[in-house]
């Protein structure tokens, strides 16, 4: 009995040495024990684009290229949840030295110390570290987790030869690997154009966190790691690290939205709308803010739709204008698995809407544009009795 017992023991050491051997490198670099945090946090994430010396040919690897992905993230202990900020690439800002350019040239003039200085005047937020991440990060990390089971909102073809990008996606949930991943979070030739490619960016870190907390995706937490170990570069301290390491063992909520605005010279920012998120979210002591059912009357809703639940959307409109919105119908090509409310900023309108309504409401910039609220219906909300008006 004792050397069964022996043996499931060394059985099972053996199988976590196993589990966190791909760890080895990233935590003799970066690596501390797990510990609390103790007060926000807050993170600048930069998607660096690669660069290249002649027509075809990547330069080294040096996180200087454009910015094209500019995430303001925010690790909150106190409200026990992670908010992320969205800039587009095409926000037009002064940059110290060079004048006004899009934001997306701050990395490449100035590296991550300029990008932090130049987002930090336009949010009004203190930035306490940078991470920068290279394109082959989404790669290797999606493969290392096994793909990732995202919800391709309409098809998406485009080829580029420089940039070795050749993106061919049909709508429809599926698992992507990770070069489609790469795909469909670069993918920017639409209408919408990088504020369509945020709105998906936005989809997916939805999509990887219910991935990674299940049974399969914490198995390859290690070895997604260290496949994106060698693709990131910060001036995270290990005490910094640690505590957020700590942090994400609590499993906090995650709120993402797009910076307010509109389509003009570039995406020209609503520095007021901006404000108050970051009085919401980024402020240390945020003041708590209550809604009711009164608050609705007056705003706009967009109800999102495929043909198939055609039915369940106009009895959802009835629904919103009995609560007194005002309601757009919007048809789209691929049927969400779930239906909920979504909001780009307002969580309390959000929560008494999903509440009248029996959804589930969330903060992302998934939500239609210059829309108060959004309210998504998936493939879980039919209508039985047919169309009625």
């Amino acid at each position: 009995m004792r050397r069964v017992v022996l043996f499931l023991v060394l059985l099972l050491l053996a199988a976590a040495a196993w589990w966190a051997y791909p760890l080895l490198q990233p935590l003799l670099r970066y690596g501390t024990l797990p510990r609390n945090l103790d007060r926000p946090l807050n993170l600048l994430v930069l998607g660096v684009a690669p660069e290249y010396r002649y027509y075809h040919q990547r330069a080294p690897e040096n996180f200087r290229g454009l910015s094209d992905v500019n995430l303001l993230v925010r690790f909150d202990p106190t409200a026990k949840r992670i908010v992320v900020l969205s800039i587009p690439r095409d926000v037009y800002v002064r940059i110290p030295g060079y004048g006004w350019y899009i934001i997306n040239h701050a990395n490449k003039f100035g590296g991550p110390d300029l990008a932090k200085q130049v987002v930090s005047s336009l949010t009004g937020v203190e930035i306490d570290a940078y991470l920068a991440v290279s394109v082959e990060a989404i790669r290797n990390g999606v493969d290392a987790l096994g793909g990732i089971t995202v919800c391709v909102e309409k098809a998406m073809q485009y080829r580029d030869e420089a940039a070795k990008l050749d993106i061919n996606l049909e709508p429809g949930c599926q698992q992507l690997n990770g070069v489609q991943a790469e795909g469909y979070l670069r993918f920017r030739h639409d209408a919408l154009g990088d504020i369509g490619r945020i709105q998906r960016q936005q989809n997916f870190f939805h999509a990887l966190k219910q991935q990674v907390l299940t049974p399969s995706g914490l198995l390859r937490l290690p070895q997604a790691i260290a496949s994106v170990e060698q693709n990131i570069r910060t001036d995270l301290t290990r005490t910094q690290i640690a505590s957020l390491m700590g942090f994400a063992i609590q499993q906090p909520q995650l709120v993402s939205f797009l910076t307010p605005g509109r389509f003009g010279q570039g995406w020209e920012v609503d520095r007021a709308e901006l404000q108050k998120l970051v009085q919401r979210y980024f402020a240390d002591a945020p003041e708590a803010t209550k809604a009711s059912l009164e608050d609705l009357r007056g705003r706009e809703a967009v109800v999102l739709y495929a043909a198939p639940q055609e039915s369940a959307a106009i009895e959802m409109r009835g629904k919103l204008r009995g609560l007194g919105l005002r309601v757009l119908l919007r048809e789209i090509e691929t049927t969400p698995p779930h239906s909920e409310v979504l909001t780009n900023g307002e969580a309390e309108l959000a929560e008494v809407l999903g509440g009248a309504i029996g959804l589930p409401a969330r903060v992302s910039g998934e939500a239609a544009l210059y829309a108060d609220l959004t309210v998504r219906i998936g493939a879980d909300l039919v209508n039985p009795n047919g169309p009625s008006q």
